[in-house]
Order: structure tokens, then sequence, then C-alpha cells
């Protein structure tokens, strides 16, 4: 595994994990808050395993990944920035609890 895409699992897991990151807006917050809690309970599955499904459909290094709580559809969405070896910018968006892509779009 590439040393840059080892990195971005560590720093993606220890922001998912709640590591004291004390400039979150209360909103990103509580997504981090339910977040945590639903991997501990097994309803969303660990970083790892999305981080898999997206390195095996969309190549490419990770720039940053982000979970949300999307309150319309009551789900946690894996956000995914990757820049593909052709240089392009894309964003992926990926069911938490189902590994399930959702959309991918690519940034101008």
């Amino acid at each position: 595994m590439p040393a840059k895409l080892k990195m971005a699992r560590i720093f993606a897991l220890a922001l998912l994990l709640g590591s004291g990151v004390g400039a979150l807006a209360d909103d990103e917050q509580r997504d981090h808050d339910l977040a945590r809690k639903a991997l501990l309970e097994g309803r969303i599955r660990p970083l790892t395993d999305i981080t898999e499904v997206v390195g095996s459909k969309v190549p490419g290094e990770i720039l940053s990944v982000q979970i949300e709580f999307d309150d319309q559809k009551r789900r946690f969405v894996y956000e995914f920035d990757i820049i593909t070896p052709a240089g392009k910018l894309k964003e992926v968006d990926i069911d938490a609890a189902t590994a399930t892509i959702l959309n991918i779009e690519e940034d101008e």
C-alpha cells in the first residue's frame, strides 16, 4: 500500500473517531459523534472497508475523507476526494452502512 494512501486512511480514521479536533462546526461535531456511535454499534462499516471499495472502483490518490449524516435519507455517507492517475479530481459518495457507491462526480 502506498505511504500516502496509508497516511490518508490513518488521518481520516482519526477524524472519524474524534481525535480531539476542536474546530468542527456544531453540525460536523454532531455527525462525527453519531458516526462514532454507529461504528461502535456496527451500524456502519469501518473506513478501511470503505477505502478498499473506493480503491477498487476509482483508482487514484485519496486527498480527503469526510463522513456526514444525510438527514433526508437517514444514513451516513463517506465523501472521498480523489485525484485520478489522469489528474482528474473526483468526489465519491459511499453509503457507510452498505459500502455502495452512491455517486461519482468529476470536478472541473
